[in-house]
C-alpha cells in the first residue's frame, strides 16, 4: 500500500518540537534546547507558526521561508498557512527567518518521532 503524503505524518508518528531564537541553529543543537511548544498535528504547527508571526507583526520587515521547494520570501503582510500545514503534514520542518526592524528570530518546527524523543508521544 502506498503511503498518502498528506498522512505521512501520522504514519510515522510524528510531532513537531517548536524554536524561537535569535540566533541560527541545527536541528542537532535543538535537541539539548527546551522547545517553546510541542505540537501533535499539521493544524497545531500552523498555527504555532501564525500565532508567532502575528506577534511579532508590528516589527517585521520580511520572512524568508525555507520550503522543500526552495526559499520563498513573504512580506510582513502575506501568510500562507496552507503551505505550512502541507509541509509539515508531509512530515517536513518549517524554517523561516523572521527579519524585524530589531534584527533577525529563526522559527523553526522540527519533526520528531518517538525514537528521537521519548518525552512526548501524539
Amino acid at each position: 500500500m502506498t503511503e498518502n503524503p498528506s498522512e505521512r505524518w501520522r504514519a510515522r508518528g510524528l510531532h513537531w518540537h517548536a524554536h524561537l531564537s535569535t540566533q541560527s541553529s541545527t536541528i542537532t543543537q535543538r535537541r539539548y534546547y527546551s522547545p517553546e511548544g510541542v505540537l501533535f498535528d499539521p493544524h497545531s504547527g500552523a498555527d504555532w507558526v501564525a500565532d508567532t508571526i502575528t506577534q511579532y507583526s508590528p516589527e517585521t520587515v520580511a520572512i524568508e521561508w525555507n520550503t522543500p521547494w526552495g526559499v520563498t520570501l513573504d512580506g510582513p503582510d502575506v501568510r500562507d498557512a496552507c503551505r505550512d500545514q502541507h509541509v509539515l503534514a508531509r512530515g517536513r520542518p518549517v524554517d523561516a527567518l523572521i527579519l524585524t526592524r530589531e534584527g533577525e528570530l529563526y522559527l523553526y518546527l522540527d519533526p520528531l518521532a518517538p525514537t528521537e524523543c521519548s518525552q512526548h508521544h501524539p
